[in-house]
């Protein structure tokens, strides 16, 4: 009898210590700080077990075959419980709006739900993702969503989502792109200013070549026995020049017009080339030596054209203003790419000015920060951000021999960080 009294307590005992567990975990879940919806993952089962019976084992290229097993997923899957935050992501007035199909979940995202049972098959611990999600009052809303699933020895029919709005955050991210972009489109006309005079001369010289091959050619036009064989000739160098001159304003255009990033598979020493283009009368003018050691087969990178040939005509353009800094000897340039040590696509620039100054070094590449009186100094600044948005790294220093040496490096295409 004793016995039989002792067990009774022990199992009542048992029983509130299990109702003070559950108690604590569902204040837990309606008092975290993000959304969370407990799901009944349990219909699943039967179904992967049944798909591995038939010997499947991709269930990503299934569910693309086969749609609507994704949507019968989405009807069979049951929300069971919901947090208070969960309610108001949603814009719903009671968690038990909320209990019953997940489909509204996946409403606004259907690919989403494919991912999402692609990973419960697969057996992993989590899943994340960013998707977008349908309030009830019909607005769409982009959220991070965390899949926890249950895996043995746990109880099997617990799924846990996590819902992280991060509306504001995005948009606030997609303005600081606008405005980095804005800035970016500045630095370029800034530049674009510095270089008016080459432009000028590029311009000019296709331009003087159509006059001088137009008038060449009316003159043997106008003779008693016109030789149209020349006139034919005369007509192709003009089509050329007219061709040439049309290049240099698209290059031009591109660097001044407003445009978003385009990433592609490039060429570094492509690249390079075609931003001398911009500097060549620059370089020319003054006399300046300029050496070129472009690396054999380079591996290619992915980026933006525009943006890079910007860092290039920036460094290059400082390193002639360097150089008009110096004593007047040994006007220099040494441009160099090659592959470092570790993969990457590396582009060095040296120039024989007279060095970048001790205590100018740890600043040279800060907002605003320029030694010409007449500098707004957001280039560096901004090959900075173009780089660093590549994947890669930038610095100066001074060579021992002197001058300045600035170098970049960008992962090659396929790497990480590509």
């Amino acid at each position: 009898m004793f016995l039989a009294i002792a067990g009774t307590v022990a199992d009542k005992r048992s029983l509130w210590s299990v109702r003070a567990s559950e108690e604590r975990y569902r204040n837990l879940i309606h008092h975290l700080p993000c959304a969370l919806l407990q799901v009944d993952s349990q219909p699943m089962r039967p179904i992967f077990d049944e798909l591995r019976r038939q010997g499947v084992t991709d269930i990503a290229r299934l569910l693309e075959a086969e749609p609507e097993r994704v949507q019968q997923s989405r009807d069979a899957v049951l929300v069971t419980d919901a947090n208070n935050n969960a309610v108001r992501l949603f814009g719903a007035d009671r968690i038990d709006r909320l209990i019953g199909s997940v489909d509204y979940v996946f409403a606004a995202s259907p690919e989403t739900a494919r991912r999402v049972i692609t990973a419960h098959f697969d057996g992993v611990r989590t899943h994340r993702e960013i998707m977008k999600i349908r309030r009830f009052d019909g607005v769409l809303r982009d959220v991070e969503l965390t899949v926890t699933y249950p895996t043995p020895p746990e109880r099997l029919d617990i799924t846990l989502l996590t819902l992280d709005d991060i509306t504001d955050r995005l948009r606030t991210e997609a303005q600081l792109r606008e405005l980095q972009a804005e800035y970016s489109r500045a630095a370029r006309i800034s530049t674009l200013g510095e270089l008016a005079t080459s432009i000028a001369h590029e311009v000019n010289q296709p331009l003087s070549a159509i006059v001088t091959n137009a008038e060449t050619s009316l003159r043997w036009l106008s003779r008693e026995d016109p030789n149209l064989v020349k006139v034919g000739q005369l007509t192709t160098r003009i089509a050329d020049s007219a061709r040439h001159a049309s290049d240099i304003v698209q290059r031009i255009r591109g660097m001044a017009a407003p445009r978003a990033p385009e990433r592609l598979l490039l060429d570094l020493n492509g690249i390079v080339e075609e931003a001398l283009l911009f500097v060549r009368h620059e370089i020319e003018s003054r006399a300046i030596d300029l050496s070129l050691r472009f690396g054999r087969d380079l591996p290619r990178l992915f980026g933006d054209r525009v943006q890079l040939q910007q860092v290039i005509v920036n460094l290059l353009l400082n390193a002639v203003q360097a150089i008009g800094q110096g004593d007047g000897t040994a006007a220099s340039i040494e441009i160099r790419t090659r592959i470092d040590a570790g993969g990457r696509v590396a582009f060095a620039i040296h120039d024989s000015g007279p060095g970048i100054a001790a205590e100018n070094i740890e600043r040279v590449f800060g907002s605003f920060f320029t030694t010409k009186p007449d500098g707004m100094g957001i280039g560096l600044a901004v090959c900075q951000s173009i780089i660093v948005a590549h994947g890669g790294t930038i610095s100066a220093s001074n060579h021992p021999d002197g001058g300045a040496v600035f170098r970049f490096v960008l992962p090659a295409a396929g790497t990480a960080g590509s």
